[in-house]
C-alpha cells in the first residue's frame, strides 16, 4: 500500500495549498486568496495522470477507467454523501433562517457540499485507481524478474508476490479486522499454450498452515505470466484490484504443486 499511499498524497497536496490559501486569506495573513497556482498544479497532476492512464493501457493492456461495477458504487457513496450533506444543510437552512451569514451562509456551505464530493468521486473514480495501477504494476514487474530466475527448466513457475492489508491506515480498528490479501502470480514457460491450475498451501511465520486453495483451471499462452484466480478473486474488479485469495494472518511461507494440460 505504499504506492497508493504516495499517490493519493501526491493528489492531496493542491486541495491542502487551497485550504492553506483560503485560511490565510480569512485570518489575514495574506491580502489576497491565491487559488491559481495550486489550481495549475491540480490540473497538471490530472493531465499527467492521464498520460500514465494511456502508458498503461497500452504497454500492460489495462483498462483506462475502473469497472462498471466499481465505477458504480464510487457514484453510490459520492451520492449517498450527497443526500446526507443535503438534507442537513436544508435543515440548518430551516432552523438559522434570517441568522447573520457570519453564523451561517448558505451558498458557503452548498459550496462546500458541491466541493466536498465532488472530491470524493475524484478521488473513489481516478485518483484511486491511478494509484492500484501503479502498485499492481510494480508486483507485476517484480513477478516477471522472480519468475524468470526461478525458471531453470520448470514447465510452470508460481511466484508469491505480497500479503498485506488493503488499508491506507493501519492502526485503525477497521483495518485490524480486514484480512490480508494474498497476490501470487504463474507463468507458462512452455512453447505451447496450456490450461493450468495450481494448488497453494498458505504458511504464516512459524510455517503452519493458514489456507490451502485452488486455483480456477487458467489459460496461459506461451511465456505468459498471469495473476492466480481463486473462487475468492472477484470478477467485478478491476485487474490490478484483484488478489488471489484472503488469509485472517500474514503468508509468509507457501507450498505449491500444479498440473497442465494442452488448451482446447
Amino acid at each position: 500500500m505504499g504506492i497508493v499511499t504516495l499517490v493519493i498524497l501526491i493528489f492531496f497536496f493542491p486541495y491542502g495549498w487551497f485550504l492553506w490559501s483560503s485560511i490565510s486569506n480569512k485570518t489575514g495573513m495574506v491580502e489576497t486568496y491565491r487559488w491559481k497556482k495550486p489550481m495549475a498544479v491540480l490540473i497538471g497532476l490530472i493531465l499527467i495522470s492521464a498520460v500514465l492512464n494511456y502508458v498503461y493501457s497500452e504497454a500492460y493492456n489495462l483498462a483506462f477507467f475502473q469497472s462498471g461495477f466499481e465505477l458504480t458504487v464510487g457514484l453510490i457513496v459520492a451520492g449517498a454523501f450527497l443526500v446526507i450533506f443535503s438534507i442537513i444543510n436544508i435543515i440548518a437552512g430551516i432552523v438559522y433562517r434570517g441568522a447573520p451569514k457570519s453564523f451561517y451562509n448558505p451558498k458557503v456551505v452548498w459550496g462546500f457540499t458541491a466541493v466536498l464530493c465532488t472530491t470524493m468521486l475524484f478521488f473513489i473514480v481516478w485518483v484511486y485507481p491511478l494509484a492500484e495501477k501503479a502498485s499492481y504494476i510494480v508486483r507485476l514487474d517484480s513477478a516477471i524478474a522472480a519468475a524468470d530466475e526461478k525458471q531453470d527448466g520448470e514447465e510452470i513457475t508460481i511466484v508469491f508476490m505480497s500479503s498485506e492489508k488493503q488499508c491506507v491506515r493501519r492502526r485503525t480498528e477497521n483495518c485490524n479486522s480486514s484480512d490480508y490479501q494474498n497476490a501470487f502470480f504463474v507463468k507458462n514457460n512452455l512453447d505451447e499454450t496450456k490450461q493450468v491450475q495450481v494448488q497453494i498451501r498458505a504458511l504464516d511465520r512459524q510455517q503452519n498452515e493458514l489456507k490451502s486453495v485452488e486455483s480456477k483451471i487458467m489459460r496461459l499462452e506461451a511465456g505468459e505470466l498471469k495473476l492466480v484466480e481463486t473462487e475468492e478473486t472477484s470478477d467485478k474488479e478491476s485487474i490490478w484490484s484483484r488478489s488471489s485469495f484472503e488469509t485472517e494472518y500474514q503468508t509468509r511461507f507457501y507450498q505449491s504443486i500444479y498440473r497442465y494440460r494442452d488448451a482446447n
